[in-house]
Order: structure tokens, then C-alpha cells, then sequence
């Protein structure tokens, strides 16, 4: 999905009116074509900002959401509701989407095809719980939904980020440490003791002959880290089948499979709480999921689902075929779907597995970091033993 870019533009409509404004599109032509069929020619057109969609933080989503659903449960119209958050708000590139948000509202637009425009910006399972909002009468409703949406998945994040903060640091810590000490001090050393023509040590000489090595493929180890992504991401696209092969694989590895199996189920039923409490069908409600993975294996998952489901297959009966979803959702569907509660088992399970992942993120960090300190300390330690042991000889030499 290419990212949006704001533009400025001024122009003349077909009237003759001199006019200006703003315009969110992914490249100029675009924006341009866009002005024509509302009737204007534009003859300036600049970019304001070149990536819109690092502007639109997670954080943002939940207040305009949080602040739009108070508002609409105070009375006010939606009209009116966008009127005053565009009016309050601090940021250029947010006021101006607002604003032409209203723009499509006053039109004749419904809020959620006007949403349905920027995906980049508002998801679609984001545009589908408004549209459920605004067909059953509850907008302020669907917009608590959302909010309690965007909360989970940015808890999620945050737990995310905080699992891997300490093993990615002391990664870092560990690969450049030692790559300095073995293309920049060594060999110092190393020059040092030639010119003492002391014998060497084994240790010693090893560490000096992989310095040498580093050394001489460094440019291009440096060339090769820099197209790792690359590389992975046009094998994603170019050999689909390897993607879902890493992730069938990284599912069946001990504790990091399990962790994000819970993630996965977590934001799977989590979205279906969402939608069931909206008011969509459960096929519209799948079919939203699978719109929003990621990952191939969970998606054509959830599709075989939906697919099953579709034939008349009660929920638990389709995913009891699949094998990426544990006894406990399939017994707890079960008897949901015999009493008519599937919203609240769907709210049950969300928050099953989010405790759930959160507990194995923090049993995975603790055995992660005495093992990274163990192999860091190793590394470190020896490099610095190899490179002080001549010194014990230099006795002999100097005699």
C-alpha cells in the first residue's frame, strides 16, 4: 500500500473561480485527476508532507475516536462534532484530513465511505465498525468499539517493543563490540607483537587470523546486511510459499511460536468482539479479520474459515479443522454458539490470550537475558584474554 502524501494546490474551476486547498493522495497525478472530476484545474501543485502516514500515530486514531464518540453522545451532530475537533487541533496534516472529512460529510457522504478512502490512515476493520454503527443507529457505540480496538492493539505493541527493548540492545551491544575490537584493536596488538617477534599464543593467533578475515570481507558483509530486507521482501512477494514456510516454521518454535500464537488469537477474536458488538454478521466479521493479517498462514486460515462458514458450518466446526487454534477457544465457541453469547466469548478469549502473551513475552525475556549476557561476557572476556595473554611472554622476548 503506497503511503499518502498531503499537497497544497491552488487552481481555477470550471466557473472561472480562483481556488485553493489541500489534497491527500499517493502521488500527484492522482490528486490532480481528483480536482478535474470536482470541476477544477489545478496549476500549482506542492508537496507539504512526503510520508503522510508517519503523522498518523496510533495515539491520534484513539483520542479523535475517543473525542468524536463523547461528542456525538452529548448530542451533537456529526456535522457539528468535526466542526470543533478540526477547529482544536494542533497538527497541520491531521486538521486538514478533518477538514476534508467534513468536506465529504457535508457533500452526502456516510462517515465510514468517507474513512473507506485512506486506508493508509483508517484500516478497514476501522470504516466496517462505523459503517455497522451507522446502519444500526449506534455511531457513538461503533466509535467506543473502535477506540477499544486501537487500545488493544497498541498494548500489544507496547508489550511488543518492551519483550525485545533488552535482547535487541544487547545484540547490538555484543555484534558491534566485538567486531570493533577485531578489525580496529587487534590488529594494533598484533603489529605490536610482530615487532617484538615473540611467539604467539593459539587463542591469539586465531583471533588475529579472523581480525584479517573480517577485515577483508567487511564491505561486504556491510553490503549484505544493508539487502537482507530487500531480499526477504521480494522473496515475500516474489515466492509467497516461502513467507507462509517461515511462518509455519515460526509457529512450531518453542516459547516464540506460542507467544505469537497468543498475539494472533489475541487480535483474531478481539476484532470479532468488536464487530460482534457492532452489530456485523459473523461472516462480514471474518471476513474484516482476514483483511487485516498480515501473515499468510493466519489469513488463508481465517479465508478457510470464512469459506466454511459460508456453507452453513457452525464457527467451531470450521476452526476445529484448522490446526493453529487450541481445545480452549473451540469448547468456549462451542457452548457460545448454544446460548447466543459469542460476543462475550469473543471478549472472554481476547483477553485470555493477551494476558496470556504478555506472560510468555516475559518468561521468553527471562531466559533471553542470562543467556545474552552469558554469550556477550564469553566474547568480550575472551577477545580481551586473547589479546593481554602475549603479554605473559614478553618477558622472554625482551630477555
Amino acid at each position: 500500500m503506497k503511503p499518502l502524501r498531503l499537497y497544497s494546490w491552488q487552481g481555477v474551476s470550471f466557473k472561472g473561480d480562483n481556488c485553493s486547498g489541500y489534497q491527500l493522495c499517493t502521488h500527484r497525478e492522482q490528486g490532480e485527476q481528483q480536482l478535474m472530476a470536482e470541476g477544477i484545474i489545478a496549476y500549482h501543485f506542492k508537496l507539504k508532507h512526503h510520508r503522510l502516514i508517519q503523522s498518523w500515530q496510533l495515539n491520534t486514531l484513539i483520542v479523535f475516536f475517543q473525542q468524536l464518540e463523547s461528542m456525538l453522545n452529548a448530542g451533537l451532530t456529526l456535522s457539528v462534532s468535526l466542526n470543533l475537533l478540526m477547529s482544536n487541533q494542533p497538527s497541520l496534516p491531521w486538521r486538514i484530513v478533518i477538514e476534508l472529512l467534513l468536506k465529504k460529510i457535508s457533500a452526502g457522504e456516510k462517515l465510514s465511505a468517507a474513512l473507506s478512502q485512506w486506508p493508509q490512515i483508517f484500516p478497514p476493520t476501522l470504516s466496517a465498525l462505523i459503517s455497522a454503527g451507522e446502519l444500526t443507529g449506534h455511531l457513538p457505540n461503533s466509535c467506543l468499539q473502535v477506540v477499544k480496538l486501537l487500545e488493544q492493539r497498541k498494548a500489544m505493541r507496547e508489550e511488543l517493543v518492551a519483550a525485545l527493548r533488552y535482547p535487541c540492545i544487547t545484540l547490538f551491544f555484543l555484534v558491534f563490540t566485538t567486531a570493533g575490537l577485531l578489525a580496529f584493536v587487534l590488529p594494533e596488538f598484533a603489529l605490536m607483537y610482530q615487532s617484538l617477534n615473540a611467539p604467539l599464543p593459539y587463542l591469539t593467533q586465531l583471533l588475529i587470523s579472523a581480525s584479517q578475515s573480517i577485515n577483508a570481507i567487511l564491505p561486504l558483509l556491510c553490503v549484505l546486511t544493508a539487502l537482507i530486507l530487500p531480499i526477504l521482501h521480494y522473496s515475500d512477494r516474489r515466492y509467497p510459499k516461502w513467507k507462509l514456510m517461515r511462518h509455519r516454521l515460526l509457529l512450531t518454535t518453542p516459547l516464540v511460536g506460542e507467544v505469537w500464537r497468543s498475539r494472533q488469537l489475541s487480535l483474531l477474536f478481539s476484532t470479532l468482539a468488536s464487530t460482534q458488538q457492532s452489530g456485523l454478521t459473523l461472516l462480514n466479521g471474518l471476513r474484516l479479520v482476514a483483511s487485516i493479517f498480515t501473515s499468510p498462514l493466519w489469513k488463508q486460515s481465517i479465508e478457510t474459515v470464512y469459506q466454511r462458514l459460508h456453507t452453513g458450518e457452525k464457527l467451531s466446526q470450521a476452526l476445529a479443522y484448522e490446526d493453529h487454534y487450541p481445545s480452549l477457544p473451540l469448547l468456549l465457541i462451542r457452548s457460545a454458539e448454544e446460548t447466543g453469547q459469542l460476543d462475550n466469548a469473543f471478549s472472554q478469549l481476547a483477553t485470555w490470550y493477551s494476558d496470556q502473551a504478555s506472560t510468555l513475552s516475559r518468561r521468553l525475556t527471562q531466559r533471553i537475558e542470562p543467556l545474552m549476557l552469558a554469550v556477550s561476557g564469553g566474547l568480550v572476556g575472551g577477545v580481551v584474554i586473547a589479546l593481554y595473554l602475549p603479554i605473559f611472554y614478553l618477558g622472554e622476548a625482551l630477555g
